[in-house]
């Protein structure tokens, strides 16, 4: 499973520009040394098509970099919640206990 460190260049370049999409607010939540290290690591050399941003046809490192950045930082704790009860139930399930 990939994580927020070994993503595709392109796909942290796609996430800054949703996420510099976000009310100050919610991109205030993100620490600024995640923020530094999706800069540093994004393809500054990519054009970002703002098209396939609004229709979401973007990346799957991009989903998956969205998902955990919303996850950890952004998401409430009742939202977090759900996140946590839906991931044991695939645990679960791909286990073979459901």
């Amino acid at each position: 499973m990939k994580d927020l460190y070994h993503l595709e260049s392109k796909a942290y370049k796609e996430g800054f520009e949703i996420l510099s999409l976000l009310p100050k607010s919610s991109q205030n939540k993100i620490p600024s040394d995640v923020w530094d290290f999706i800069k540093e690591n994004m393809d500054i050399h990519y054009n970002v098509n703002f098209e396939n941003l609004i229709n979401m046809n973007i990346l799957d490192d991009t989903n998956i970099l969205l998902a955990i950045l919303f996850k950890s930082y952004l998401a409430s704790s009742e939202e977090k919640e759900v996140i946590k009860a839906k991931e044991f139930a695939i645990l679960k399930r791909k286990k073979g206990l459901l």
